[in-house]
Formats: C-alpha cells, structure tokens, sequence
C-alpha cells in the first residue's frame, strides 16, 4: 500500500511539552520504515511541524492542509498530539478541498510515546493502518482502537482515552 505519512509530532514521537525543542525526525517514520516489508508499505513521508499539539495552531493546520493538497498519494497517516487532534480533524474536514476530501486521511496518536515502556502506539499505528487499508475516504481519527469523526470525539483529560463527545464529563 503507498502511504503518505505527514508528520506533525505529538507525543507519539515523544514530544510532551509543549516547550520542548522539536526533534529533526520522526519516530514514526523510523519505525513504519522498519516495519514497511511485514506491513506492506511504500512510504512517503514529510515533516510538516514537529511539536507538541498544545502548541500547533492554525497556521501549522494550514501547512498540513497544504501537504495534503500537494500529495499525490490516496492514503495519508497524520501522527498528531492526542490534545488537538480533533480541532486539526475539524480544520482539514472544513478547509480541504474537494480533491483532498476525497482521499483517505487518517490521524493517529497515542498516549505513550513510540518506543518507550508500554506504548501504546505500535497498535495504534497499525489500527490506523488497517483504517487506512478500507479506504474511508474524508478526514477520520484513529484512537483507543477505533475509528471516529473529528468532531464527534473528545479527549478525556481524566483518562486520556477517547471518548464519544455526548459521554464527556462535565465539570
């Protein structure tokens, strides 16, 4: 499968400060690259922001929708920080053009970094993968092992697991 991967950082690449100097590569990358012969993939890949998603805003939004634009490929994995990730998804489902929306692009995270003790992010990669395999096209999330629309999810601060928007607690 031909992948495109837009790197945006997020603590899947073990970016959690928000303060943090950005690394000059992607963990995700490294490890997809890895992992290309067992996963079927021929990637490509760019680094768009390496920073943590506290800290993207909407110019860092529009760069990335940019790189989705200038993409040839159909299938498009997004690493993304788990606390913005649904505004980035909101973003691009509202300011992508018709050619882009009609590709599939997936938004991944997690909540242990790539590589560390007991992350999570290996599953969560090849869930998104899987995702991206069925070729749902639009701009979706892949988090906790499921796939969910931008504007319908909400990290739980409590947790950090994704949670259905109509579920989130209030406070």
């Amino acid at each position: 499968m031909e992948l495109a991967v837009l790197e945006t950082g997020g603590t899947i690449n073990g970016i959690i400060d928000p303060a943090a100097p950005a690394p000059t590569y992607s963990r995700v990358v490294a490890w997809l690259c890895h992992h290309a012969a067992r996963l079927q993939l021929q990637i490509e890949s760019r680094i768009v922001v390496m920073k943590d998603s506290r800290a993207m805003d909407d110019a860092d939004r529009a760069r990335l929708a940019a790189a989705i634009e200038a993409t040839p490929a159909r299938r498009i994995l997004i690493p993304h920080g788990t606390y913005t990730m649904p505004a980035t998804g909101v973003y691009l489902r509202r300011y992508l053009g018709v050619e882009a929306q009609a590709k599939s692009i997936v938004l991944v995270g997690s909540k242990i970094p790539l590589g560390e003790a007991g992350s999570d992010a290996p599953a969560a990669l090849e869930f998104a993968i899987a995702t991206l395999r069925e070729e749902i096209v639009g701009v979706w999330i892949a988090m906790n092992g499921r796939t969910w629309h931008p504007a319908e999810v909400v990290k739980d601060l409590r947790s950090g697991d994704y949670i259905a928007l109509d579920d989130a607690p209030v406070d």
